[in-house]
């Protein structure tokens, strides 16, 4: 069953990224599998099977491998040929496809010739640079770890306050009384978080405290906290060797860009190019469910009521 899976994910590539017979550069070779009028040349299967990707070339090695291969090949062609005699080649959202997909190509073709990423380097140098000009960007502000007992009432809350301040385990009290069972399973652990990342009250709460702490009961929307906190780790800055990799892909990425937008501008410059910002304005504004502006000359539906009056002060 597995094996047969694959074949056919290798048909749908074959399908998908293959020329037809009658598609493509002149055909050149010996005929191998005639269809009709179309032919399969061991030149195409030869092209085939150098374009396979890595993960499906064992699959078509040998002489067995070219054999099912050759029949993959027989297979989409007549598949193709079936498709044009019911008329598909015809059916617009074809015709819209492929023409999309040549457009893509075509530009995909032009951007690569014209804008090389070949020369486009990054030096060590230059990251540093980076990493010195924007300390911020490497910045891993303040943790927090804490752990929570989470009870419905206040009640129940003050009662667990007063068993650990008797002596009683915190994390044993939570196993036992925590309503969050998935931090209760760790002793109420719930890790280490930033600043504004638990709901508010959770989060000025432990924001507030010393480490090794342990709050009064805090309400929040989930019912009855009662927190300890556990660690801080302060705000650190990232080391530029466990950032350098990173800021050369984004500064490569930044040059890419930058040859590109270059590129683009010199080609716009052979256009007359014109974009109308009040049917552009319609669209988005239709688009969003935006109601139309009042037209100039016209009249709101109130007019003549006196304007709106802020309301007086109360003294």
């Amino acid at each position: 069953m597995k094996r047969l899976f694959y074949l056919s994910l290798t048909l749908m590539f074959l399908f998908a990224c293959g020329n037809s017979g009658e598609q493509g550069k002149a055909k050149t070779g010996t005929a191998v599998v005639k269809i009709g009028d179309v032919t399969i040349t061991d030149d195409q299967i030869q092209d085939e099977l150098a374009n396979l990707p890595p993960n499906v070339k064992p699959m078509f090695a040998g002489k067995e491998g070219i054999t099912k291969l050759v029949d993959e090949l027989k297979k989409r062609e007549t598949l193709y040929l079936e498709a044009k005699k019911a008329g598909l080649d015809k059916d617009p959202v074809y015709i819209k496809k492929v023409d999309d997909f040549k457009k893509g190509y075509l530009i995909n073709s032009l951007i690569s010739r014209n804008v090389g990423t070949e020369g486009i380097k990054v030096t060590p140098e230059e990251a540093k640079e980076y990493y010195d000009k924007n300390p911020k960007d490497f910045e891993v502000t303040e943790q927090r770890k804490a752990s929570h007992i989470l009870v419905k009432t206040e009640d129940e809350a003050k009662d667990v306050l007063a068993k650990i301040k008797k002596g009683e385990d915190f994390g044993k009290l939570a196993k036992e009384t925590s309503i969050d069972k998935m931090s209760a399973e760790k002793n109420g652990d719930v890790g280490y978080f930033g600043k504004g990342q638990m709901v508010p009250e959770f989060d000025k709460a432990v924001f507030s405290m010393s480490k090794g702490e342990i709050s009064a009961p805090v309400k929040s929307q989930f019912g009855y906290h009662i927190i300890k906190l556990t660690d801080i780790q302060p705000t650190k800055k990232l080391e530029f060797e466990n950032s350098k990799a990173m800021i050369m892909q984004f500064l490569t990425q930044e040059k890419q860009k930058k040859s590109f937008e270059t590129y683009m501008s010199q080609v716009e410059k052979g256009y007359t190019i014109t974009v109308d910002q009040k049917v552009l304005d319609d669209f988005v504004n239709k688009h969003m469910g935006v109601k139309p502006e009042v037209g100039a000359g016209a009249l709101p539906p109130d007019h003549g009521a006196p304007p709106p009056q802020p309301a007086p002060d109360k003294k």
